[in-house]
């Protein structure tokens, strides 16, 4: 069990202000062993969406789980048509966000009280078959615009990363699956 602060920790450092790569260290330490491999960092809402699309492509008619993150309730709403599809291919989704979906939907919805900082309250998808993948996007964006809009918009920031490391996929699974748990 890899017990640790699934949180970003803002800093004062130029080379890291937002604490991602901090919470990639932090992930490291706690789950030891070699290195993590096959991860990287992402900067562009485009490439984030391109990680998205490529895996729920991945899990597509796949007998598998897929965990996602979406920031407010309302925003799994614009994207029912995408999770519609997965769950009547045999996925089996849990979301993960402040408030409630507007719509029905067959996933597993767990409700979080908002937090900026914390893994769980971002836009993430992970899975660990066919492969074990995580991709997961902080949006940095400045207070106002934070969890509003389009993740394009004008002003929006992001800061994320995706790795095909079992150890840290496993490690974030554990960890979401801990909040259904206490939901």
């Amino acid at each position: 069990m890899v017990l640790m602060q699934w949180r970003r920790i803002p800093r004062d450092d130029p080379a890291d202000p937002h604490g991602i790569g901090d919470l990639l260290r932090r992930a490291y330490e706690a789950i030891g062993g070699p290195p993590l491999t096959g991860t990287r960092f992402l900067h562009d809402a485009g490439e984030m969406l391109a990680s998205t699309r490529e895996i729920e492509a991945a899990v597509s008619g796949v007998d598998t789980a897929l965990y996602v993150g979406f920031q407010r309730g309302e925003k799994l709403d614009t994207e029912r048509d995408i999770y519609r599809d997965l769950v009547a291919g045999g996925t089996h989704v849990t979301a993960f966000g402040a408030g409630q979906p507007r719509l029905a939907l067959e996933v597993d919805w767990v409700p979080l009280e908002e937090d900026p900082l914390a893994l769980e309250n971002q836009w993430y998808l992970l899975t660990s078959s066919p492969e074990p993948v995580a991709f997961v996007g902080f949006e940095t964006s400045p207070e106002p615009l934070q969890s509003t809009g389009r993740a394009g918009d004008p002003g929006k920031t992001w800061e994320g990363f995706v790795s095909g490391d079992k150890r840290l996929v496993d490690a974030i699974i554990e960890h979401l699956e801990r909040l259904k748990a206490a939901a």
